[in-house]
């Protein structure tokens, strides 16, 4: 796993992963909080040969994620409820986010580096946001067949 810190004055108030939905026990990691699957939302970097085996801490794959139609919109969207979230949620306690595409490697990683920023950004840096890829470092999985 790898964990990205977006430190704040304030202490730690959400937490975002980013999972494979494709991977054993993925699910188990969807404790509590907001869940977003980005599988059939945004177009997959995985699929281009230049981008399998790279992730979306990767530019290349970062800006190709972001570049999708409705991308920008996803992310907004995410960032507010998480947000609405953390304003709910009892003091000393996390706001989550779980932020799902295939294999865990490309989406879900760019996206959910994309929300972190939006949500610390928001919060001017009072506040901190981690975020944590679970499935970053797996294999890269085999196509899905497409129905």
């Amino acid at each position: 796993m790898q964990t990205t810190h977006l430190d704040g004055t304030g202490p730690v108030t959400a937490v975002i992963r980013s999972i494979g939905a494709r991977h054993d026990g993925s699910h188990d990691l969807v404790t509590d909080g907001l869940y977003l699957d980005l599988r059939r939302a945004l177009r997959n970097p995985a699929e281009d040969p230049a981008m399998r085996y790279l992730t979306g801490l990767d530019e290349a794959v970062r800006a190709h994620v972001l570049a999708t139609p409705g991308a920008r919109e996803i992310i907004s969207r995410a960032a507010v409820q998480l947000r609405a979230l953390a304003d709910e949620v009892p003091v000393g306690r996390l706001a989550r986010l779980t932020v799902a595409c295939q294999g865990g490697r490309h989406r879900s990683v760019a996206v959910a580096e994309a929300v972190a920023r939006e949500v610390w950004t928001a919060w001017s840096g009072e506040y901190g946001v981690e975020v944590e890829h679970h499935h970053i470092d797996h294999p890269v999985l085999p196509s899905a067949q497409k129905s």
